[in-house]
């Protein structure tokens, strides 16, 4: 990984995401080994109202080097592609069955700078067919 310098007011957070109506986030979980950082199910009562979809995401808390925010996006992707190179097969097969999601937030107190992305990392994020999707949410304190 490089710690790349990054304009001052930019953080990032990361995290792989899969959602769909028959999603059961303890099969992700199992079929994985991970431990999500998040998840969501429906009871039985949201299942007739389906106002929400169940999901399951991971950004890879508990590994050794694990940080809830990023100055640097490519650092944070590179972390999070690193744990997950050994389950690639069936993060691409839950990917083909769920909806995947590359998800980063990009938290921002200035409209200078801003994330940028290596050919390398773009294309072995590419090899996992999941699409990317960066957030941005401006905090001005």
């Amino acid at each position: 990984m490089t710690q790349q310098k990054n304009a001052a007011g930019h953080l990032y957070t990361i995290e792989l995401r899969f959602s769909g109506d028959y999603l059961v986030p303890s099969e992700v979980s199992s079929r994985l080994n991970l431990q999500p950082s998040r998840e969501f199910s429906l009871s039985q009562n949201q299942q007739i109202l389906k106002t929400r979809r169940p999901y399951w995401a991971y950004n890879g808390q508990g590994e050794i080097g694990f940080q809830s925010e990023w100055i640097s996006l490519e650092d944070g992707l590179e972390f999070l592609l690193i744990a997950l190179r050994p389950r690639k097969a069936e993060v691409i097969a839950l990917a083909h069955q769920f909806d995947g999601l590359w998800w980063c937030g990009h938290f921002q107190a200035s409209f200078d700078g801003g994330p940028t992305l290596s050919p390398k990392l773009l294309t072995e994020l590419g090899s996992y067919e999941i699409s990317l999707s960066i957030d941005n949410y401006f905090n001005d304190e």
